[in-house]
Parts: structure tokens; sequence; C-alpha cells
């Protein structure tokens, strides 16, 4: 018998992926035709997780022994997948198992046993029986990528100096309105005189006459 289980990307669940393998196949054999379903490299740590039916983990296995800076899962003891058969972990007829890979980028799929088929002594286990959805970029820079001390300074010089460039036509920009300005009150101030002219000089023609003059 062959165990047949839908595996998909827990935060994207258009990506699945049909998977028959045996109960005497280890959870390594069960790795590498995920990595092989997903297209990703296998060169990361991983880990299996025996879960119930809400998706609770309840204990490990994996892919390596890690060490102390790079296992993050919480439990350095956990048995290795090769080491583990498949069937001793299979205790449902819907078992669920969560899966790891890369404890960096977290990528997590989640493994679902669907049912319980009949070998085919004329096929190869374990292998990919069905595709759904194409699969992410393993290494996707912008989500994933850190930047080291060097590239950070760079990256901050960068956006220190457009900043700065901005700064510049601001106060350019605040300059010449403080010159518009100016200008205008300039303007305001001519026209305030001239306003005060008399254009054909009344002003003074009656300064100059007298009132007896018009007697």
């Amino acid at each position: 018998m062959v165990y047949r289980f839908k595996i998909w990307f827990e935060d994207m669940e258009d990506i699945v992926r049909w998977i028959e393998i045996k109960p005497s196949h280890t959870f390594l054999d069960f790795n590498n035709i995920i990595q092989a379903a997903i297209g990703f490299d296998n060169k990361e740590l991983a880990s299996f997780f025996v879960s119930d039916d809400r998706w609770r983990r309840i204990s490990e296995v994996k892919k390596a022994k890690p060490t102390r800076d790079t296992d993050i899962t919480g439990n350095a003891n956990a048995p290795l997948m090769s080491e583990t058969k498949l069937r001793t972990c299979v205790n449902d007829p819907h078992q669920r198992f969560i899966y790891v890979f890369d404890y960096n980028a977290q990528w997590t799929l989640l493994c679902e046993l669907i049912s319980i088929e009949e070998s085919n002594e004329k096929q190869a286990y374990p292998r990919i029986y069905r595709n759904e959805g194409k699969a992410p970029r393993q290494h996707n820079e912008g989500k994933f990528k850190m930047l080291d001390d060097n590239e950070f300074d760079t990256l901050a010089e960068k956006i220190l100096a457009a900043k700065g460039v901005k700064s510049l036509l601001v106060e350019h920009e605040e300059e010449l309105l403080e010159e518009d300005d100016d200008d205008l009150d300039d303007d305001l101030d001519n026209e305030e005189e001239e306003g005060d002219h008399d254009e054909f000089d009344f002003g003074a023609l009656g300064e100059g006459i007298d009132a007896d003059d018009l007697k």
C-alpha cells in the first residue's frame, strides 16, 4: 500500500502537491520528494512536526542534528528523518504533519494523509502524483535577503543623499517664493504711491489756487 498526501503552503493554499509514498519510506524520503515537487534546492535544514487535527505540533523529526546557532525549533534531541520510517508516526487515517524548511525563511507546508491506496508494482515510489499551482521562488531577495553592515550603510547613504537633494530643492523653492513675495510687496507699494499721485496733477493745481481767486 501507499500513502497519498495532500501538501500545500501554509500561506498559499492554491499551490498544492499530491505525493504518494510507502509506509516503509523514511521522513528523509518524504522531505526529498516534497523538495522535488516544489522545486527547492533541498540544502537547508528542515523538520517534520507530527500534528493533531487542529494543526497543533506534538513531536518533531529533524533532517539533521543542528548546531545550537541554527536550531530554532526548540527540540535539538528530536529523532532524525533518515532513521524514522513514516509508518511509525501515522496514527490516524487523516494524519497531519507540518513541514518546516529553512529555519530562517520558515517555509511552512501542511501535509495531510487523504487516502491509502494499493501500490503499483510498475510504479516507483515516492512519486509526485499531481501538481496544482506554481510554487514560489525559494530565494526571493525582496522578502528574505538580509543586508550585512556594509550593504546597510550603503543603502542608508543613498537614502540620506536623496533626502539631502530633496531638502536643497525645497530650500531653493522657499527662497524663490520669498523673492516673489518681496517683489509683490514692492509692486503693491509702488501702486499705492502711484494711486496717491493725481494723473492730471489736479491736487497740485488746487494747492496753488487761492480761494479768493475763485470769487
